[in-house]
């Protein structure tokens, strides 16, 4: 297929060049979900790449992407196939992995601190650049944990394991093997798995160095050391003053291949390719159904004695590790990350539709209604946009800003956070103090025990 784009590439151009520059809109059907945020990073080609890109973002509307394949018509006359994806955010060839982090991942950090679950899974074809961006991405928290800006006094610890098929190895061990089991609360429990303190910034540099160095890595057509298992980097942030903890999960899945890529390599490695391929799609169901819970909670569609999304956890070793993420009648506030990285060229244009494809099906979209005035009695089911005119009503001097205390929660969602969280948006502000903050959590909470 190669050979046919090659000889195929000036006629490729002249009808990219001929497309309407300004495509049909892509109509959403309705608004992202406030606790996960799907996006996609389009790696730059490289100099030894010989086909034009396949991938182009559009300049008229935002978080868009068009794909352009050439299709060999039995005509003889090659014709263009197009195809459109949509994400939450979408970073083109230019975005550097210290946007991504500052978009996406930088108010992960924060929220673990302060007792919450934080988890980011980095999705692509092989050689699309995910475990680059997992790696760089995992400095920064380092960076940001420990340079002595967030509040408060805690303990960090970290775990790193390595997911293969359905068996488990800790990476800071030499790669030893773990099981895992579930205890009495139907925790799953890493049984065997280290668990390291991490007292400066060395320290967790060298933990993630280490671990690294262990992963279990194959050559395939496409990349010469693909990733082909699953590592999880585990950051457990305990408070010593009321035992809590919080949880950060950087997650670097192991490359999707088709079926074209594995085929020179034998009978081991198809399977292995089958096993990464069904670990995937459990994950697709953990997470949309996850996703699904939370965008009914968000527009208070859920009834008396409805039964909860069932989320397959079990099926895959994976997401038994993450079941707490994934668990919708999980009493801990949750958020998730999805970045989804992808190859530009014409040459892997499959792979990339799929992993478009993989991260549009992970969108749960909620009801795009445009309630602006406060007609529901309880605060609690107010839509984020109610909750944003309270916030504007009620913001004080110096302003305490609705895009910061509230960018994407309902009413339920923001009353589920802790006081800690609450106080420490409010004080994202610029000006705002420990006091204001304190008195403007105290009256919010006063107004939602009012109503």
């Amino acid at each position: 297929m190669e050979q046919f784009y090659l000889e195929n590439i000036s006629k490729y151009q002249s009808l990219v060049d001929a497309l309407d520059p300004c495509p049909k809109p892509r109509i959403s059907k309705g608004m992202p979900g406030p606790n996960m945020v799907v996006s996609a990073r389009i790696r730059p080609r490289s100099e030894n790449e010989r086909l034009p890109s396949a991938t182009f973002p559009r300049s008229s509307q935002e978080n868009v992407v068009d794909i352009h394949d050439l299709y060999n018509h039995p005509s003889g006359t090659p014709i263009l196939r197009s195809n459109d994806y949509q994400v939450d955010r979408l970073f083109h060839t230019n975005s550097t992995t210290e946007d991504i982090y500052e978009d996406l991942v930088a108010d992960l950090v924060p929220f673990a601190w302060n007792g919450g679950i934080g988890t980011l899974f980095a999705y692509g074809q092989t050689g699309s650049g995910k475990t680059f961006t997992v790696s760089r991405l995992e400095e920064l928290v380092a960076e940001t944990l420990m340079n002595g800006n967030l509040e408060g006094e805690r303990e960090i610890y970290m775990t790193i394991i390595d997911l293969a098929g359905n068996a488990a190895f800790d990476l800071l061990s030499n790669r030893g093997p773990i099981s895992l089991l579930e205890d009495s609360l139907g925790i799953t429990q890493m049984v065997g798995a280290v668990e390291h303190p991490v007292l400066d910034m060395e320290d967790m540099r060298a933990l993630i160095e280490r671990a690294t160095s262990f992963r279990r890595t194959a050559p395939t057509l496409k990349n010469p050391a693909s990733s082909r298992s699953h590592a999880i980097c585990r950051i457990r942030i305990w408070n010593r003053a009321d035992g809590s903890d919080g949880l950060l999960y950087l997650i670097d899945l192991a490359g999707s291949e088709g079926a074209r890529d594995v085929a020179a390599h034998g009978a081991d490695r198809m399977r292995e390719a089958r096993l990464i391929n069904i670990s995937l799609s459990v994950l697709k169901d953990c997470i949309r159904g996850k996703a699904q819970a939370d965008t009914a909670t968000s527009l208070n569609r859920e009834k008396l004695g409805q039964k909860l999304p069932h989320i397959p956890f079990r099926q895959s070793a994976l997401t038994r590790v993450l079941k707490h993420v994934f668990d919708p009648a999980g009493a801990r506030a949750c958020r998730t990350v999805v970045i989804a990285c992808v190859n530009p060229s014409l040459a892997d244009v499959g792979p990339t539709k799929n992993t478009l494809r993989f991260a549009e099906m992970l969108r749960v979209l909620g009801s795009a209604t445009n309630e602006t005035g406060a007609d529901r009695k309880s605060a609690i089911q107010w839509t984020n946009t109610q909750l944003k005119e309270w916030i504007r009503a009620n913001c004080g001097t110096p302003a305490i800003l609705d895009s910061v205390v509230a960018p994407r929660e309902s009413g339920a969602q923001l009353f589920n956070l802790s006081s800690t969280e609450i106080e420490y948006r409010c004080r994202k502000c610029p000006g705002v103090k420990l006091e204001q903050a304190k008195a403007f959590r105290s009256k919010l909470w006063q107004m939602y025990i009012i109503s």
